[in-house]
């Protein structure tokens, strides 16, 4: 992976990580010298631990369960699944217009698994590796996923019963889970 970084005249620095997947482009202001040192190294920081890869954003109004009120994105990659929290502007949004963003087919993304998992205690990173038993609901408002996993701590995920994640996550679980998936 290589990482580029380049400040432009109105202040905002431009971070671009390239991997043979794909870029990845951030874009922050910067306002005084002390930021961009920050910056220049917290990008090598994160780099080495960033993952470039093809993810299918499932459910924008996923929750960690009937107590957690704000929506995040679930996100489905190769060899996991992602939940990064939103904020309360994205939850009144999918209770408005629950379809607003488009569920595309794939998308290149990079992320950092210990930075989402340090970025806010409901976001998640559930490995299909890890995963002993994990259990597909379908309600008529709400579906969800219960997960244990092989140290025996448990999740749960809730979204919006008409995003494509439950059917989704049905194709693409079975054939890795087998018989440790209930459909």
């Amino acid at each position: 992976m290589t990482l580029s970084v380049g400040l432009q005249p109105d202040g905002t620095a431009r971070l671009a990580y390239h991997a043979p997947l794909g870029s990845v482009e951030k874009h922050i202001n910067i306002r005084s010298l002390e930021a961009w040192d920050a910056l220049l190294d917290n990008a090598v920081r994160h780099a080495q631990g960033l993952k470039v890869q093809h993810a299918h954003l499932l459910a924008t109004s996923c929750t960690t369960g009937w107590l957690d009120w704000i929506h995040g994105e679930l996100w489905l990659l190769p060899d996991s699944l992602v939940r990064i929290r939103g904020g309360f502007v994205d939850t009144v949004v999918n209770s408005i217009s629950p379809s607003a963003r488009e569920h595309t087919a794939t998308t290149v993304i990079g992320y950092d698994p210990t930075t989402v998992l340090e970025g806010h205690h409901t976001n998640k990173v559930i490995p299909f590796d890890s995963i002993a038993h994990a259990s597909l609901h379908r309600g008529l408002t709400t579906s969800g996923l219960a997960v244990t996993m092989t140290d025996g701590t448990r999740h749960k995920l809730l979204w919006l019963s008409s995003e494509p994640a439950r059917r989704v996550l049905t194709d693409r679980l079975l054939p890795v889970l087998g018989s440790r998936l209930t459909p």
